[in-house]
């Protein structure tokens, strides 16, 4: 895998430790609505955009260490496929080799 890739892969797997974190804050809080705002999980590490989602879409993706949310346009065609489409955001997954194998060993 080459730098740039790892590097995107790094950052992904970042914003899901983030997004995992929105979402136990939001379990323990017992929040009532059943939407979070989570961080788009797109290899840009400047990217702040922010994904509307009800809370059991979430943890289907999140279920597959290969899935990831991102904002329609902040798909990467080298190290992703977009494998579903949304208004707000696509489910992108991970080629197989590099990109993948990093965001497995970085799940949970």
């Amino acid at each position: 895998m080459d730098e740039r890739t790892r590097r995107i892969g790094e950052n992904e797997a970042l914003f899901r430790d983030v997004n995992d974190r929105i979402e136990r804050v939001s379990a323990a809080l017992q929040v009532t609505s059943e939407r979070i705002a989570i961080l788009c999980e797109c290899g840009d590490q400047s990217c702040t955009e922010r994904i509307e989602i009800v809370l059991p879409e979430y943890e289907r993706v999140r279920g597959d260490s290969a899935l990831f949310f991102v904002r329609p346009g902040h798909e990467l065609p080298h190290v992703e496929d977009v494998v579903e489409r949304s208004g707000e955001y696509f489910v992108v997954r991970k080629k197989p080799g590099g990109p993948a194998e990093l965001a497995h060993d970085r799940d949970d």
